[in-house]
This record gives C-alpha cells, structure tokens and sequence, in this order.
C-alpha cells in the first residue's frame, strides 16, 4: 500500500508538470500559429467573427504577392551580407579580445576588463546621435558599412562569454607551445580556436540572431530601397496606402517567411547553443 502511494505521488507530480509545459508551450506558441494561419487564409476570412482557429482552405497568394510588392529577394542578399560580416567579423574579434584578457598578463588588465563590461550598461539609445554624426562624417550613411564595422571591435558579451571559457582551458598548453617556439597568435589559431568551438557558435547564433532581426540601424542609415534590409522591406509593405489599409496577410506571409531563418538555426544547432552556454557557465 505504501509503495502504491508512493508511485501515485511520484507520477501525479510529473503529470501535473507535464501539464504545465503543456500549457506554457501553448501560450508561447500560439502567436506564431496565428501568424502562420493568417497568411494561408483569404483576405475575407482573415477578421471574420468568431476567428478561424484551423484555417480551409488554404492559400500561398500572399507569399507570392509580398515577395513581388517589395525588392525582398535584393532584400535578402543584403541582410545576409550584413549577417554574415557581423557574424564573421565580430565574434572573431571578439575571440582575440578575450583571449588577451585571459591569457596575457599586463598592467591594469581586470580594471580594463571591467571598463569592457561596462559598456554593456549603456542602452543603445544614448549612442544613436553620436553614431550618427559620426557615420555622417566618414561619408558612410547609406551604406552598409554603419552596419558592419561596429562588429570588427568586439561585442562586450561575446568577450565575457569567451574569457570566461578560456579561462577553463589549463595554461600548460599555452606554456608548451611556446616552449616548441609558436607565437601568441599560432598558440590562439592551432590550438586553442579548436577548443573554443562550442562557445564561438553560441556567440555566433546570438550575432546572427541580432543581424537577422535588426531593425532601428538600418531604418536610421539606409535610405534608398536597393539598400534595404528584411526587417525595412516588410514594415514597408503597404506603407503608401497608411496602415489603415495594410493586407495583414501580406504582412503576416513575409513575417512567417522572416521568423524561419532565426528558427531554423536555432534548431540546427541547439545542441551546441544550450551545451556553450551551460559549459560557460561552469568556467571559473
């Protein structure tokens, strides 16, 4: 009787959190299905009362209709060129950062180090004027170059991430290959950028992520359409007519379409996402 008990009470706990996620996935997931179920209906169904919860019949006209409206494939291939050089450049330098905060002994290196950690308190908000100006000056405003450079020097998270992971890896390798006659770069390159894999992917999703959904740098720098990114081709879309009049199944058909690559990579590579954050943050 005892061990009855003792099984009910296990399995009622597990059935109740169970439950739980349930209803928490739900809840968070319930956004995108409306999204996705708003862009396969028809324009006359989209606001019909009560709302149609499992959407038929189907349609893709609004994928089709979108895509054609705006420039959206010369808005792809610039938003990944922007994605791919803020990926590559930023956490790459990011890894040479961290790497002199961790390894190289010098005057006033945590003070410095913290400094770096600072500017992480700054909100964005306060360098959007300063950034302008000075963009406006190097003659870069309508370009693309506000929206990479940045990247090559480092993003303070990044460091932090990485620092704290190299700080796990023993100093006996850097010691050795310096004894067999290897640089501090080679030591970087040849030995411990191998070892840094899964913490350099977790920044890179991260970089990519933030690429991918940027929204207020380009609206501020980029002002002629062959410019544009993603994230500006879709608010624009009926933005002649006001936003009184916008197709929602439009809107809803590209932000579906702008949703899935973030998702995809996500879950391509979970594995090495939540394993870099997780051995992260057991590096002392």
């Amino acid at each position: 009787m005892k061990a009855l008990h003792e099984w009910f009470h296990h399995n009622i706990w597990n059935l109740l959190r169970i439950i739980l996620l349930v209803l928490l996935s739900i809840f968070f997931l319930f956004p995108f299905y409306w999204m996705l179920t708003t862009s396969l209906k028809k324009p006359e169904d989209i606001f019909k009362m009560p709302p149609q919860l499992i959407t038929w019949p189907i349609t893709f006209k609004h994928y089709y209709e979108a895509w054609h409206m705006q420039d959206m494939t010369r808005f792809l291939l610039n938003t990944l060129k922007i994605a791919f050089f803020n990926v590559t450049l930023g956490v790459f330098s990011s890894a040479i950062v961290a790497y002199g905060f961790a390894r190289i002994r010098f005057k006033g290196r945590n003070v410095l180090f913290l400094v770096v950690l600072a500017t992480m308190i700054l909100p964005g908000e306060v360098l959007i004027i300063p950034q302008y100006l000075e963009f406006n000056y190097l003659g870069w405003l309508n370009t693309h170059l506000p929206l990479i450079v940045p990247a090559a020097f480092g993003n303070p998270f990044y460091i932090f991430l990485i620092r704290q992971y190299l700080k796990g890896i023993p100093h006996e390798l850097d010691e050795s290959a310096l004894i067999d006659g290897c640089t501090r770069w080679q030591i970087l390159m040849r030995i411990l950028m191998p070892l840094l894999v899964p913490v350099l992917t977790t920044c890179a999703i991260f970089q990519f992520m933030a690429s991918w959904n940027d929204y207020m740098p380009p609206l501020m720098y980029l002002s002629t359409r062959d410019k544009w990114t993603l994230s500006l081709g879709i608010a624009a879309l009926n933005s002649e007519k006001l936003y009184s009049s916008v197709n929602w199944g439009h809107r809803m058909a590209m932000a579906t379409l702008f949703s899935a690559a973030p998702l995809l990579v996500f879950f391509v590579a979970q594995n090495q996402l939540i394993g870099g954050i997780a051995i992260t943050g057991l590096k002392g």
